[in-house]
């Protein structure tokens, strides 16, 4: 269970032995939320502080909070009944500005401890919570035990009442409860919230219920007002388990009894009637079948009824409306893999357990293993949980393993998308003894043409928009519009929608899901056209936004890109292992700018060179002469220009050799910046007036822009400042005018450097601190990262030694993350003044090792706004004209 949790550095130890537990929760709190909106976390923190306090002012110990609940422990039970006291005369008291008032229910157990890490667990800590459960708001229950530990000393103004025997969820034997009552404050409360005698026919739980705590309260609040809920999710993900449970729950407050109705074998939705009514009963007569006598039966009761698994009779949606509206007092809980879609449904859609999972799974493993901790395999326990979605089912058929398999084979074999070895429950559905045929349940239901469309899905990696499924559709002859169909799999919980995908209509398949449709796939013998398809989608997405990219339109092309980065490297990895050479080259090529701004440089490279090894992709041809241009452009941001000028050179020659002039003027402009020439500044020029002769015959006014700008980072590297200022201030504007973004933040810096080199520092400074805002905007890790470097240049000239170490630490943390290093061109500026050596020399190795430690942790975010710190400190402090110098350390001289 997560919580918030006081750390062992802040509390008290945990009380040993015999503990009191003392369990509180809010009544109504959901419906307080709604009406109250983010006030209610105010209200909500400040109830919470009222009941520590008491806690603590008794001696025990805050265990954890959750949400609107508290758990603490007590070393006597004498104190744990003070602090309740104390507690629920401060909320009574408390003017909370909550409609009606709040209402705190508390319960009281006291057991044998059992020390879980930073927590308890156990079977105590259970039976306390189902204590408190049982309680209303403003009640104190307490349990039997308890109640003979504080009978001869009860805090003052209080008094124990008898509230008789009853039947906890989970709690094999009848427990004995008591109200402790407080004098001055409410009384007279319903009986408590329990199983009682209720009839019916709902199953035994032969396990504890785990982890539905939430959606269990959701019912209750539904089925206050809602006569059908309808309880929707994946196979194998709890819907029976949690309605058998809410139904048991409701089942006092319904005298008619609560009634369990299996459809799974029904597959006549006119025979749903019939079904229910032999499950409460009634009988086929001579004169009348059962079916028809069953809404004269419930018209004056009041009844659950749970009606499990009805999918495969959606059919029967009008005669479950019949039963609604026959019998008022009555309730009805659907579990199903579709809602049912009519006019007063509820439906809630169960989501996987997540943090309860793991606790699950340790449940089951010591019940085929006695005594089993998960002890340092905790983390594998984990992945076993996310492996299999956190769906209940299949954190069971895992555990169940755990007498036989250690937890690292499971995990290896999930991984690999194997199935667990061995039976499964042999007295369970045949549905739910794989996760396999929980799937195929669901997809025997569909259609052949959306059993097809399943299968093509599984091929998407973390999600698929609307368009790209269209796409490959399109491609394979088939609908252009698949939306319907793919609500159709969501309503059948095969695929989920993605809601945080502003204005796309996207969606995601559970891992579970996607390795049952990936085996089908397989099955149908056309998994590699499938997946050439898949490819071939992204690579349009990604040759359509990056047009768009380093403009005004930078964000959203990122926005709508980087989801699918999983997608994007499933596509490239699938051409390279099925020789799709033409294929590979166009996505790698389209892509290294991608890789860059996502901070994927590593990946993107080594990705890149796999795809030009292939010799399927060997020979002249446009698409590798521009994948041979990625990969130079690659490594030049990774400060390998060796590997960049080789690559920029087969770029040309390859780009030449097919007739493609662009490509020949893409390569000379990249070559450029890393070409070494025999005849000095002059040849570098010649050459870079020819590039830009090309772009101006190519039309490319952008590319004309940039290679102009060139020639101002060449005459600021030949010492000819005045010269690359006035280039570089001519630049600015036309960079703004075709609206290139990435150029236009780097001429800006380009221009701190021209003011550094005169001298004018605080303008410098004012410069290149904006040309990194301007790329951290965009979003662009790999440029704002290689940015970072002014940081430490004005740290060092204000005499901020230690932030500057920071900063190196953070520069060097964020290009082992991003895959990205300091190019050629500027690392010789920096190397005119060399701040890192300045540090280095400036602090003793102690010092300044924990300054780099300090900024090796931080984020690239912090890091930048460290950087824009300094630069307000250096406003103060910094020359404004060449005439003020710097001094030989580096530092101002004032």
């Amino acid at each position: 269970m997560s919580g918030a949790t006081t750390t062992d550095a802040t509390r008290a130890p945990l009380p040993t032995g015999t503990v009191t537990f003392l369990r509180t929760d809010v009544e109504g709190s959901m419906a307080h939320a709604r009406q109250l909106g983010s006030a209610w976390d105010g209200v909500n923190a400040a109830h919470l502080a009222a009941i520590a306090a008491a806690v603590e002012q008794h001696g025990g110990v805050v265990v954890r909070t959750e949400g609107d609940a508290l758990f603490g422990a007590f070393g006597e039970a004498r104190a744990g009944a003070a602090a309740a006291t104390d507690a629920q005369r401060a909320i009574n008291e408390g003017d909370w500005g909550v409609p009606g008032g709040l209402r705190v229910r508390m319960g009281l157990h006291s057991g044998e401890a059992h020390r879980s890490g930073a927590d308890y667990g156990g079977f105590e800590v259970s039976r306390a919570a189902r204590i408190a459960a049982a309680g209303h708001g403003g009640q104190i229950v307490v349990s039997g035990a308890t109640a003979a530990l504080i009978d001869d000393q009860l805090p003052a103004g209080t008094r124990l009442d008898d509230l008789g025997t009853h039947r906890l969820r989970d709690v094999p034997r009848p427990e004995r409860l008591y109200q402790l009552t407080i004098e001055g404050l409410p009384s007279g409360f319903a009986p408590p919230r329990t199983a009682g005698g209720v009839v019916g026919n709902l199953p035994d739980r032969l396990t504890s219920f785990l982890g539905r705590d939430a959606d269990l309260a959701a019912i209750e609040e539904m089925a206050g007002t809602a006569r059908l809920i309808t309880v929707t999710g994946a196979g194998g993900i709890g819907k029976t388990s949690l309605a058998i449970e809410a139904a048991r729950q409701l089942a006092p407050a319904h005298p008619d009894g609560a009634w369990f109705v299996a459809l799974a074998d029904v597959s006549d939705p006119a025979e749903v009637p019939a079904a229910i009514a032999h499950a409460i009963g009634l009988f086929d007569g001579p004169q009348r079948p059962a079916a028809d006598a069953l809404l004269p039966y419930v018209t004056d009761r009041s009844m659950i009824f749970v009606l499990d698994n009805a999918e495969q009779v959606l059919g029967a949606a009008d005669h479950v409306t019949s039963l609604v509206r026959a019998s008022p007092a009555t309730r009805i809980i659907v579990t199903s893999r579709a809602p049912l879609h009519v006019v007063g449904e509820h439906e809630l859609a169960l989501r996987p357990l997540a943090d309860d999972g793991v606790r699950l799974f340790i449940e089951r493993a010591r019940a085929v293993h006695a005594g089993w901790e998960p002890g340092g395999d905790r983390p594998i326990v984990e992945e076993i949980c996310t492996l299999l979605d956190d769906l209940p089912l299949g954190i069971e058929l895992a555990a169940a393993r755990i007498a036989l398999l250690p937890p690292a084979v499971i995990r290896d074999r999930l991984a690999a998308r194997l199935p667990l070895p061995g039976p499964g429950l042999r007295n369970a559905p045949a549905r739910q003894r794989t996760l396999d045929s929980a799937v195929a349940w669901s997809h025997d239901l569909l259609d052949p043409g959306r059993q097809r469309l399943l299968h093509h899905l599984a091929v998407f990696e973390g999600g698929f928009d609307l368009e790209q499924v269209d796409a490959m559709s399109v491609a394979a002859g088939a609908s252009p519009d698949r939306l319907d169909d793919l609500l159709e799999l969501a309503d059948h919980n095969l695929i989920v929608a993605v809601h945080e995908a502003a204005g796309r209509a996207r969606f995601r398949m559970l891992r579970t899901i996607q390795t049952f449709a990936l085996a089908r796939l397989a099955d149908d013998g056309n998994e590699a056209d499938v997946r050439r398809r898949h490819a071939e989608a992204f690579l349009e997405l990604v040759q359509v936004q990056q047009t768009r990219l380093n403009t005004s339109w930078h964000g959203s092309v990122l926005d709508r890109v980087e989801p699918e980065m999983a997608n994007i490297r499933a596509a490239v990895r699938w051409a390279i292992d099925a020789e799709a050479g033409e294929l590979a080259l166009r996505l790698v090529a389209d892509l290294w700018r991608f890789w860059n701004a996502f901070g994927l440089g590593s990946e993107g490279r080594r990705l890149t060179e796999a795809v030009l090894a292939l010799p399927s992709a060997a020979g002249v041809s446009a698409a590798r002469s521009w994948a041979t241009g990625a990969a130079g452009n690659l490594a030049y941001w990774q400060a390998d220009p060796e590997s960049a000028r080789r690559s920029y050179e087969e770029q040309i020659e390859l780009a030449k050799a097919t007739g493609d002039e662009a490509g020949v003027a893409e390569g000379m402009f990249n070559l450029g910046h890393v070409g070494i020439w025999g005849d000095g500044e002059a040849a570098h020029l010649r050459f870079t007036e020819e590039v830009i002769q090309r772009y101006r015959n190519l039309g490319d006014t952008r590319g004309e822009a940039r290679a102009d700008w060139a020639r101002a980072i060449l005459a600021m590297g030949a010492g000819r400042v005045d010269e690359a200022t006035e280039l570089l201030e001519h630049a600015l504007p036309e960079f703004e005018r075709l609206d290139d973004r990435q150029y236009h933040a780097m001429t800006v810096a380009s221009l701190g450097w021209t003011r550094f080199a005169r001298g004018d520092i605080r303008s410098a400074t004012r410069f290149a601190i904006e040309g990194l805002l301007e790329s951290h905007a965009m979003r662009d890790l790999g440029t704002t990262t290689i940015s970072l470097h002014v940081g430490v240049l004005v740290a060092t000239m204000i005499g901020r030694f230690e932030d500057a170490s920071e900063v190196m630490g953070a520069f060097e943390a964020s290009c082992e993350r991003y895959g990205v290093r300091p190019p050629q061109a500027l690392s010789s500026f920096i190397e005119v003044n060399d701040p890192f050596e300045a540090t280095r020399a400036a602090l003793t190795p102690e010092v300044y090792e924990a300054a780099f430690e300090r900024g090796h942790r931080m984020s690239l975010d912090e890091a930048v706004a460290k950087v824009v710190e300094l630069g307000e400190v250096a406003e103060t402090l910094m020359p404004t004209a060449p005439s003020e110098q710097i001094d030989q350390q580096g530092t101002v001289d004032t």
